[in-house]
Parts: structure tokens; C-alpha cells; sequence
């Protein structure tokens, strides 16, 4: 009886522990607001498309998550230090997996019409709101 109370503690403690390291990340939450894209602004901040063919990137360990909602109605392509992460559908959301961290995300319409920039880094969870 003694040994399984003594278990049960350690089980409990162990998993507190991973609680309250899960939850001391500062999340993040940024509003952005959309603008007109100017002529030639989307050139200097997209350095990649969608890959056409199939390679299997390396798995890191050290990743971050970045959150995107997209409040806007219009479809978005998404972009990480000007690489192609997804596109967002309308009023939906997804999650980008960053490994080595990131300095700027590029979002625009499908259309062209539409964008949106922001700065963060790895430093808390990032939730980026697309208006």
C-alpha cells in the first residue's frame, strides 16, 4: 500500500511538472489589418514558391508553432521568411511549423489584392488574427 501511494505521488509530481513547463510559454496574439499590395512589394518578400517536386526535408528537434486565423473571406497564401508555408481558406486556421524560428511572416490573397506583415521570433506562441 505504502509503495503504491509513494507511486502515485511520484506519477502526480511527474506530471505537474510537465504542466506547468507546457504552460510557462508567453503566448502571443497579434491583430493584423490587411492594405492594398502596392506594385513589386510581394516580389522582395517571397523567396519561394510550393515545392512541385517531392523531397523529404530533414526533421529538427528545436521547432515552434506559428497560428494563423484567418477572419478576412479571402483565401491566403502564407509565408515564413519568404518561403510558401500553406494557403488559409476563408475564415478557417492552421498551424506553421517553424524549426530554426522565423523573423517575418508575408501573408497575401490568392487574388493579389490583399496583404499582411508582421516580425516575431520564437521567443512565445505566436497567434496571428488575418482581418
Amino acid at each position: 500500500m505504502k509503495k503504491t501511494l509513494i507511486g502515485m505521488f511520484a506519477i502526480t509530481c511527474m506530471m505537474l511538472a510537465f504542466t506547468t513547463t507546457a504552460s510557462a510559454q508567453k503566448k502571443i496574439a497579434v491583430k493584423l489589418q490587411s492594405s492594398a499590395v502596392e506594385a513589386n512589394r510581394s516580389a522582395s518578400k517571397i523567396k519561394g514558391e510550393a515545392p512541385t517536386t517531392d523531397v523529404v526535408e530533414t526533421k529538427s528537434r528545436g521547432t515552434c508553432s506559428v497560428f494563423f486565423d484567418n477572419y478576412s473571406g479571402l483565401y491566403v497564401k502564407v509565408y515564413v521568411d519568404g518561403y510558401y508555408r500553406g494557403t488559409l481558406s476563408p475564415y478557417g486556421s492552421f498551424t506553421v511549423n517553424v524549426a530554426d524560428g522565423y523573423t517575418e511572416i508575408y501573408c497575401i490573397s490568392t487574388g493579389g489584392t490583399r496583404d499582411w506583415t508582421a516580425t516575431g521570433n520564437c521567443t512565445g506562441r505566436y497567434t496571428y488574427s488575418l482581418y
